[in-house]
């Protein structure tokens, strides 16, 4: 960004010195090529300002991405849950009218808000799948099934 700025105003600069240099000519051959070198330079310099705008449009939609987020997760808590595996859930009032979810902890860092599936539960366990890093983990205290050992098959 810097260097489209100076050589913007190098451009103008060289410009307004054409421009002076025109003004003193006699010969009009001389004056038209002085003339083209002129438009080359204001050229350049529209060039360097269209440059410099889509730069700081860039920037602005960055920082206003960056402060939608940061008032996004400010609606998150980390819980642990076990055997140890974190995640983000949504606090309590914080809903928005949406049902109570969680959010991956791995794209919560990247600054990326992407929900936790919960692919299911069965013997104590979860199975929790991010889609947008890969994430899958299991969560909970594995609880083996009933298996009747008594030796009656109609128990």
């Amino acid at each position: 960004m810097i260097a489209e700025t100076i050589a913007g105003l190098g451009a103008v600069k060289t410009a307004f010195e054409i421009a002076k240099t025109v003004k003193d000519m006699d010969n009009s051959v001389d004056r038209n090529l002085a003339v083209i070198n002129l438009q080359n330079e204001i050229l350049s310099a529209q060039a360097a300002q269209a440059a410099l705008v889509n730069r700081i449009g860039d920037l602005e939609k960055d920082l206003a991405r960056f402060e939608t987020w940061e008032s996004e997760k400010k609606r998150y808590e980390l819980e642990q849950l076990p055997p140890g595996i974190f995640a983000y859930r949504v606090k309590a009032g914080m809903e928005n009218g949406e049902p109570p979810h969680k959010i991956c902890a791995n794209c919560y860092n990247k600054n990326t808000k992407s929900l936790l599936h919960n692919l299911g539960s069965g013997n104590g366990l979860t199975q929790w799948k991010c889609h947008s890093c890969g994430f899958a983990e299991h969560s909970g205290h594995f609880n083996p099934p009933n298996i009747n050992r008594s030796g009656s098959w109609m128990a």
